[in-house]
This record gives structure tokens, C-alpha cells and sequence, in this order.
């Protein structure tokens, strides 16, 4: 589990956006797709942004302030947004999201397009599957002693 990497956890065919399009139409479409957030890219797919639940709710703020809230994407999105490359290990990437509040984290090659994206629960999958792994907690691990096994 340890040599795990983004390449080997991602998803590959998550929605991305674009910063000229409606904030209401990428709501809808992150909303049916039961997404959280997706990337922001140009023309050539290179990351420019994330646009999440969180920037969403901007939208209402915006609206209490300046009376009917509208924009586009680019008016909410989160700029510059962190990113990870293809070879990120898990580790790497499970202290990222210790140590941030991203839900998710766009997945770019050494262009920086955007390829793929992983989640909290990309990460999550391996570790549970890999919990009687020797070489990830050891015989005598405290995982093994809470769960009654030695």
C-alpha cells in the first residue's frame, strides 16, 4: 500500500468546469452529479481554480449584499488551487488533506492539466483494505491490539 500513488486511485471522469460559465449552471451541474466541487480549466484543460459547495454558498452572501447574486464561475471559484501530480504517494496526500479542508484534490500532468481527481474517500478505500497489513502497522501495531488480534 505504501507505493500506492494518485495514478492508482483517482477518478479520471469527474466534470470539469469553465471559468466563463454561469455560477448557476455549474451549481446545477455539480449538484446532479452529486459532486462536491470540480476543477476549473482553460481551453487546453490546465487548471485555473476549484469551484466547491463553499465557493457556491458565496453566491447567497453575494446576493444578501448586493442584491441578485449572479456571475460567473471565476467570480467564486478558488484561485490558485492546490493540486497533486500523477506520482503524489498516499501518505502524501492523506497529510494534505490532515492539514487542509480540501474535500478533494485535482489530479494535473507535468502540463498542468487536469487528468484525474482524488478524494478523501480515494484515500480511504486502500487504508481500510490494507488494515491487516503487516508492513503498514505491524504485528504488534495498536491497530492489531485494539481490534483483539496480536
Amino acid at each position: 500500500m505504501e507505493s500506492l500513488t494518485a495514478a492508482d486511485i483517482m477518478a479520471r471522469s469527474e466534470a470539469t468546469l469553465s471559468p466563463e460559465a454561469g455560477v448557476y449552471e455549474a451549481m446545477a451541474r455539480l449538484l446532479k452529479s452529486r459532486l462536491t466541487g470540480a476543477p476549473v480549466v482553460d481551453e487546453e484543460g490546465r487548471l485555473l481554480g476549484m469551484l466547491t459547495e463553499r465557493d457556491c454558498l458565496k453566491v447567497l452572501v453575494g446576493g444578501a449584499l448586493d442584491g441578485l447574486p449572479g456571475g460567473k464561475v471565476a467570480d467564486y471559484m478558488t484561485a490558485p488551487a492546490e493540486s497533486i501530480r500523477l506520482t503524489a504517494s498516499l501518505p502524501d496526500i492523506a497529510h494534505i488533506f490532515l492539514t487542509r479542508s480540501f474535500r478533494k484534490l485535482p489530479v494535473v500532468d507535468a502540463d498542468g492539466r487536469v487528468i484525474g481527481q482524488v478524494s478523501r474517500r480515494d484515500v480511504l478505500v486502500p487504508i481500510e483494505a490494507g488494515r491487516d497489513n503487516p508492513r503498514l502497522y505491524g504485528v504488534d501495531s495498536a491497530m492489531h491490539t485494539a481490534r483483539g488480534r496480536r
